[in-house]
């Protein structure tokens, strides 16, 4: 038996893309280094994602303030109200979003295996997150009492206890698990403390740690390759 643990942004689904087309559209301006653009977003994410979790911001207030950091560091022309717009322009466009019929095809392999349990870890504001399940129609492959919120408990990732959560809820010893993320320090690091397998999705090209994961993959289609290579283990 094994566990396969899924977070939510950018790693389910992809949200790159939207965010930087939320910016140009409100900017009116073509973001031509666009991985510099989500390197300082993401960024900026990390420094007020407890707010966030502990409900002290809304989702549109912090989007709003990272997209302004982003916009100021860039040194592109923006007014302050541009922040909040371009999270609302976001929040729209990701009411469009869809997992790929690759990733959809894997969930599906790993549905198929007796032997297989899928569980989901994201962080973030709990309306905001549970959202994003029923957008993406989760419920097709993962049971809802398997979908762990950081904002419902108010456990930060990494914080090893989250990951103990898992282990109760699926019934399985840390090395019979598997976390599937593409943020290093939240989503890898938490797993390797908690002794997990980990495959860590690395599209920013971020230099490689010290401490590596099981298994890193670059692109979309290498993440997808990879899941149904373990699907078939």
């Amino acid at each position: 038996m094994r566990g396969i643990v899924f977070d939510i942004d950018d790693t389910l689904y992809c949200r790159q893309d939207l965010l930087v087309k939320a910016a140009e559209k409100v900017l009116g301006v073509k973001i031509d280094d666009w991985r510099e653009f989500i390197r300082i977003y993401y960024e900026k994410s990390d420094v007020n994602m407890a707010g966030l979790e502990s409900g002290e911001v809304t989702t549109r207030e912090t989007n709003g303030w990272r997209y302004n950091e982003t916009f100021r560091i860039l040194g592109l022309p923006y007014k302050e109200e541009d922040g909040c717009i371009a999270a609302d322009v976001y929040l729209e466009l990701q009411s469009h979003m869809v997992l790929s019929e690759d990733m959809k095809k894997a969930l599906d392999a790993f549905v198929a295996d007796p032997d297989t349990k899928l569980a989901v870890l994201t962080a973030g504001e709990s309306k905001h997150q549970w959202h994003k399940v029923d957008m993406l129609g989760l419920d097709r492959w993962f049971d809802r009492s398997n979908i762990i919120v950081t904002g419902d408990i108010m456990i930060p990732k990494p914080d090893v206890r989250l990951c103990r959560i898992i282990e109760e809820k699926l019934s399985l010893k840390p090395d019979e698990l598997w976390m599937i993320g593409d943020n290093y320090d939240k989503d890898i690091t938490g797993a390797l403390d908690a002794g997990w397998h980990s495959i860590w999705i690395n599209r920013r090209g971020l230099p490689a740690p010290e401490r590596r994961p099981d298994i890193e993959v670059l692109t979309d289609d290498e993440l997808t390759e990879k899941l149904i290579e373990l699907a078939k283990q």
